[in-house]
């Protein structure tokens, strides 16, 4: 293994009063002989180095953690302890972080947790936290203490599967956009929204646990942005694929609350990103909810006749990201909806009109079935609202291939990830106009690249040097520069699209549906 962290066992000689020599210096001449040159102590390890050398007669374990510039030592242990030697790789996202323990021996996952972010109290979408937090500065520390009792969970939780203390792990990988890093650091994210959209850092590097406030022992390391909206979250994702190692050209599509894009090969990479919105997630809606038990996860109509599935089999208490794109596909496919995705009351007797609200709704579990004792719907405001979100992701895939200079069916391949697209089905994405309509067999669907890649550093620090190497090649586009995008936004926010002729698979489809 090349992992980030090292555990080296030690035999030193002890001292005399003819050799009264240091057991600083004892420790740092065996590493030098070890092979580790710059090798740094810092106090509160050096701090451990008596009575415990005299205790285990100077035969020791060193744990380092490697810095690109030197060698940290981030623990030392009497006797040899190299058999247990583990490691943490995250996903920080805004509305949940996933956590990873590893054997950093064998490189196996012992074990997975996921929390909601407790960040998402002070808002659903990340705008919103950050004016939280420039409303007063102990907004600020509020934001980052939920985040590191998120973490603080999630620790919690891996030991208590594995037995495995983890917050005694030597090293952590995090992977987070932009403003995510810039909130667990608790510096001010308003530099990434706001003109000249300079972050204060898109380095963050190292840092000890202890100096976040958490109750973590081991060294973090966060991953490096490319821009303000291009996160850590990206690159970290990138080093899963190879496609920028090649010569065709393939399309990297993160997409989930933020929608993040990379098209490129070996020779140039072109990156943007933008607001996707917390409706892809489902909660736009009256009954939209995170995927969970009781969530509608998947829709199929035939004729006048919806049926659907739960998570878990639960009684249906609201819809999820990937119920919403199944049941606008099959709206569309069984003439509940036209292209503009009006409503057909005549269509279906599911599709109510709702007095109080004075619109149509598409009623998909009846106050019967449903687990709260009322109907769920979706409502013509909701329909409208979700498109509008469709339309932002479809144009930011639009603006950037024309910026490349492409054209969807000029790629190789299409890679998706993120939760949206994990969980979602493609065939109805597709359907509903969020992705081109190209020949299947070029998507690539990745369920959580984010977290792949910190893992994947995790285990081989040399791929350092392709993050460096992914930075300095990515240009990023603003897709807020570009003239024409709130028109393009305009003609995406039909289902498919206003131009039909994109999207063949669908024409067909509706076709034998007449």
């Amino acid at each position: 293994m090349n992992c980030f962290s090292e555990k080296i066992y030690l035999t030193m000689t002890p001292p005399t009063e003819d050799d009264a020599k240091s057991d600083k210096y004892r420790l740092l001449q065996a590493l030098r002989e070890a092979g580790y040159d710059r090798v740094s102590l810092p106090l509160h390890v050096l701090q451990t180095l008596y009575p415990m050398c005299r205790d285990c007669e100077y035969k020791l374990t060193a744990t380092l953690v490697y810095r690109e510039e030197d060698w940290v030592v981030e623990a030392l242990e009497p006797g040899d302890t190299r058999k247990h030697h583990y490691g943490l790789a995250a996903d920080y996202g805004s509305t949940t972080i996933l956590l990873q323990l590893l054997d950093l021996n064998t490189g196996k996952i012992l074990s997975e947790a996921r929390e909601t972010n407790r960040q998402r109290t002070y808002g659903t979408d990340i705008l919103t936290r950050i004016i939280y937090t420039i409303e007063k500065p102990e907004h600020m520390e509020e934001l980052q203490k939920a985040t590191c009792e998120t973490f603080q969970l999630l620790l919690e939780k891996l030991t208590k599967e594995t037995g495995i203390h983890a917050k005694e792990c030597p090293v952590m990988i995090i992977s987070g956009n932009t403003t995510m890093m810039h909130f667990l650091l608790k510096l001010n994210a308003w530099t990434v929204f706001s003109s000249p959209f300079a972050p204060v850092t898109a380095e963050p590097g190292w840092v000890w646990g202890r100096e976040l406030g958490m109750d973590f022992s081991g060294m973090i390391y966060m991953m490096p942005s490319a821009s303000n909206y291009v996160g850590g979250d990206i690159i970290s994702g990138l080093l899963t694929m190879d496609f920028w190692k090649k010569e065709e050209v393939s399309l990297f599509f993160d997409i989930g609350t933020n929608g993040e894009l990379v098209i490129g090969n070996k020779e140039w990479l072109l990156a943007g990103a933008g607001a996707a919105g917390p409706a892809l997630e489902g909660y736009i809606s009256r009954f939209g909810m995170q995927a969970g038990d009781g969530a509608i996860d998947s829709v199929s109509i035939h004729g006048k006749q919806l049926s659907y599935t739960t998570i878990n089999h639960k009684k249906p208490v609201g819809i999820c990201g990937s119920g919403i794109i199944d049941l606008l596909a099959q709206m569309l496919l069984n003439g509940w909806i036209n292209i503009a995705g009006e409503l057909n009351p005549d269509a279906s007797p599911s599709i109510i009109y709702l007095e109080e609200e004075e619109q149509y709704a598409a009623v998909y579990a009846t106050a019967e079935e449903s687990g709260i004792g009322q109907p769920l719907y979706f409502s013509q405001t909701d329909i409208t609202q979700y498109l509008d979100t469709k339309a932002a992701a479809a144009t930011m895939v639009d603006c950037l291939l024309e910026s490349a200079g492409f054209s969807a069916e000029e790629l190789e391949h299409c890679y998706l990830s993120g939760a949206f697209s994990a969980h979602s089905d493609l065939e109805s994405a597709i359907t509903i106009g969020m992705f081109p309509d190209l020949p299947r067999e070029k998507y690539i669907c990745i369920p959580n690249s984010s977290l792949e890649g910190a893992r994947t550093l995790l285990l081989d620090r040399s791929r350092m040097q392709d993050i460096h190497e992914l930075i300095e090649r990515m240009y990023c586009v603003q897709f807020a520069s570009i003239p024409d995008f709130l028109v393009r936004m305009q003609a995406a926010k039909f289902v498919p699209h206003t131009d039909m002729s994109r999207y063949p698979s669908v024409a067909e489809k509706l076709k034998t549906k007449l």
